[in-house]
């Protein structure tokens, strides 16, 4: 019978593993340190390019401040402008010189009032064609004027074939 060849103690591991480990541990701490060096060089740009923000915010907010025309940009001029000539219309006016040409056989769908282009454009529905010419009559006193159907159309879907329009009117708002 042959005998068997049983080797309970380990061998020890040759000199080459231990080369490697070893230098795979300074490659890896070699890269460590140097991506700690190049966070902190980031850090020290980041917080750079912050000061330098606030010292441009700071130095534009002085000039500004310093000549009181220029407190607002030509932009921001304009909507201020545009705002205040809002604020000046006189809204509920309009509005009610609309709402007492309204009878019974008109319903108003839409009011679409252009400050800008003094222009108003009205939608709605009148029971027949003479409410729908009465309106537009009797819409024609201040602070309209020029008072337009632009366009009529009788709703076929309906039952009771209402007529829907457009009306066009220069509006006087006395600015």
């Amino acid at each position: 019978m042959r005998e068997i060849e049983l080797d309970f103690q380990p061998r020890r591991p040759g000199l080459l593993p231990v080369v490697l480990l070893l230098v795979g541990a300074l490659l890896a701490a070699d890269v460590w340190h140097e991506y700690s060096a190049l966070r902190d060089q980031l850090t020290a740009a980041e917080s750079r390019l912050q000061q330098a923000e606030r010292r441009a915010e700071r130095l534009d907010a002085g000039r500004r401040d310093s000549r009181p025309e220029n407190v607002f940009t030509a932009d921001e001029s304009k909507a201020l402008r545009q705002a205040i000539a809002a604020i000046r219309i006189d809204w509920e006016g309009l509005y009610h010189s609309i709402d007492q040409a309204v009878s019974e056989e008109v319903s108003l769908l839409a009011i679409r009032p252009s400050a800008a282009g003094k222009a108003v454009q009205i939608s709605g529905e009148a029971r027949d064609m003479v409410a729908a010419l009465a309106f537009v009559e009797a819409l024609r006193r201040a602070p309209l004027a020029q008072v337009v159907l632009l366009s009529h159309q009788v709703k076929q879907n309906d039952p009771q074939h209402p007529i829907i329009f457009e009306i066009a009117a220069t509006w006087l708002t006395g600015s």
